[in-house]
């Protein structure tokens, strides 16, 4: 969405915080008046966004209504999805008819996205012009995760028949276009040719071809693909945006960087709290009685799978009793690889996300984190088995506890590598599994392997 603020533009987000601008809002919305209407039009609708986070629900709905009908549509398109959700439910739908049509189609098709089946029907209904309308109900048809959900209308398109003095004036009047500097190039069948940017256009010799202009080696995706491998392709390229076609190379619209930025930005957020067996919409206004629901089966599955370490211990006890310094070092055994196991995931996670890591060379990804691991442990092991010997008086104790050490830092590594690729194998989300169950499996293995090998040194420890 375009910037009406021009000079009174401020990164806001560096002078104030979000928390100190909603104190400062809670209190002009108590008094009202020409000071609020001021305070409004001098800051961003990012922050204003920002700062709705620290508000009550009650103070969202006042304030949303307090702005003026433009101001709304930036502030809505800049506002996390439950807000987003719980203030266009508030909305009465003659106003939110009216924000709506000062939305881009593909923002608009976001928020009707979100509304109910027959309150959508009555504003695709009543948009004006008639193409609008048409465009709305086509992106709605694809999910919002995908390239045909984030895509956008607002480009440029030229036949390559047609002159650069046409392109240049088709240009210049695209006054809604998105902020993109080339223009498309299609055939009769609106099939993509290629792409001729703003600085070859006006540098063209007059009356030349759009097809003798176009460079023709242009990066494409369908609408179905998923928003996240959307993001690995502008990165692959360095793309500023990227052309939507179907299977016969018609097309569909273009994605543009600012949407990428929100794609990646809310895959890393997912991606991180999914290994903590969490949900990605934590970061935004949930109660805390939803968020315990969200986070209660990973908790409580991690549980279980920690009850199996405490029989293990259990049957261990006997050489607990004898040698009561084992059960000092079995806390930082357990945090050292779990934290091991825990980077490995993050690793393999991130990989498969950007695509440098892939399932069909799995073999070169497992190896390359055993490799780092093996390098780990022994340096690990090698400086807590020689605390262990000095503590205890005896260098067998201090090969009890290298070695453990060794062998658990690369059990976790290994299962941390190996459950996020399992999981894509089997179509799971790797951020989802890896985290939770990593940690739990790797201390019951770990525990397992010092305690039984204490047992077995017994002899010689005593």
């Amino acid at each position: 969405m375009k910037d009406r603020f021009g000079h009174r533009h401020r990164i806001f987000a560096v002078e104030l915080d979000a928390q100190r601008m909603a104190l400062e809002l809670r209190g002009l919305l108590g008094s009202g008046g020409e000071q609020l209407r001021r305070y409004l039009e001098d800051h961003h609708p990012a922050d204003l966004a920002d700062a709705m986070q620290y508000l009550s629900d009650d103070e969202d709905v006042t304030l949303f209504e307090r702005l003026e009908t433009d101001e709304a549509a930036e502030v809505l398109d800049e506002l996390d999805m439950s807000t987003r959700s719980r203030l266009v439910k508030a909305t009465s739908d003659e106003r939110l008819a009216q924000v709506i049509d000062l939305l881009p189609e593909d923002e608009a098709a976001d928020i009707l996205g979100i509304v109910a089946a027959d309150r959508a029907k009555k504003f695709l209904a009543r948009s004006e012009p008639r193409a609008r309308s048409g465009e709305l109900q086509r992106l709605l048809a694809y999910k919002p995760d995908t390239a045909g959900g984030i895509m956008s209308s607002g480009f440029v398109a030229v036949q390559e028949s047609e002159s650069r003095e046409t392109a240049i004036e088709r240009f210049s009047a695209a006054q809604d276009a998105d902020d993109i500097f080339f223009v498309f190039v299609v055939d009769a069948k609106g099939r993509l040719v290629g792409t001729v940017d703003l600085r070859t256009l006006l540098r063209a010799e007059p009356g030349a071809k759009m097809s003798d202009l176009a460079d023709r080696h242009v990066p494409t995706v369908q609408p179905e693909r998923d928003q996240e491998q959307v993001a690995n392709v502008f990165a692959r390229y360095d793309l500023t945006a990227l052309p939507v076609v179907d299977g016969e190379n018609v097309l569909l619209g273009v994605i543009t960087s600012d949407d990428v930025i929100d794609v990646i930005q809310f895959e890393a957020a997912e991606d991180v709290a999914h290994i903590v067996g969490s949900d990605a919409t934590e970061l935004e206004k949930k109660s805390p009685a939803r968020i315990a629901m969200m986070r209660m089966p990973w908790i409580m599955a991690t549980m279980f799978i920690e009850l199996i370490a405490g029989f293990v211990v259990k049957e261990f006890d006997g050489t607990l009793s004898k040698i009561l310094l084992l059960a000092s070092f079995m806390p930082i055994i357990s945090a050292i690889s779990g934290n091991t196991g825990l980077q490995s995931a993050a690793i393999i996670i991130r990989g498969l996300s950007t695509g440098h890591v892939q399932l069909a060379h799995w073999k070169h990804a497992v190896m390359r984190q055993l490799g780092t691991t093996v390098i780990l442990g022994g340096a690990c092991g090698i400086t807590l088995g020689i605390i262990g010997a000095m503590w205890y008086g005896k260098w067998t104790f201090g090969v009890l506890v290298a070695v453990g050490m060794f062998a658990s830092v690369n059990i976790a590594g290994a299962v941390g590598t190996a459950i996020p690729l399992v999981s894509k194998k089997f179509g799971f989300d790797p951020a989802l599994t890896a985290g939770p169950f990593e940690t739990a499996f790797q201390d019951v293995v770990g525990i397992s392997i010092f305690l039984g090998m204490a047992t077995l040194l017994m002899p010689w420890l005593k």
